[in-house]
């Protein structure tokens, strides 16, 4: 059975949103994925935890993209969604990824959304097959003892 990945992504700023994901998807071939839309990313901790209460739910990537500006509601969004997100991942004992970028220009969102380098969609990817690698349930893991 292939291993199913939610992936909860905001609508706000949808084009780099959408960049996350295809770049995501295209390093996630053989999973299942399940993705859910919310508005922004305020929202993102309501659409994982609904993913992470989901039994076939193993894992779940939060993609969001926010700009900086000249008051201090973009911290505040960011900082509210990435404390809750990790609550989520410690209660339900399941790996949340976060992609929540926040970013100052469009040169930064470009380079993190569509570029090959700094892609946090693809770091997602990576990052999401290799916890669920470290659970032992994955067809190619491989556990080491620590010593």
């Amino acid at each position: 059975m292939k291993p199913a990945i939610g992936i909860a992504a905001s609508l706000f700023n949808k084009e780099y949103v959408d960049g996350l994901i295809d770049c995501a998807l295209l390093h996630l071939k053989g999973c299942a994925v399940d993705i859910v839309r919310v508005p922004g990313a305020f929202e993102l901790p309501l659409a994982t935890q609904r993913l992470l209460a989901r039994k076939d739910i193993r894992a779940v990537i939060a993609f969001g993209v926010i700009w900086q500006g000249r008051t201090a509601h973009a911290d505040l969004i960011g900082q509210a969604a990435t404390r809750a997100l990790m609550d989520l991942m410690l209660r339900f004992d399941k790996p949340v990824i976060h992609q929540i970028l926040m970013v100052r220009t469009e040169a930064q969102a470009k380079a993190r959304c569509f570029g090959k380098t700094l892609n946090r969609g693809t770091e997602a990817a990576h990052a999401v097959k290799h916890l669920l690698s470290m659970d032992g349930t994955s067809p190619k893991s491989k556990i080491s003892k620590l010593q």
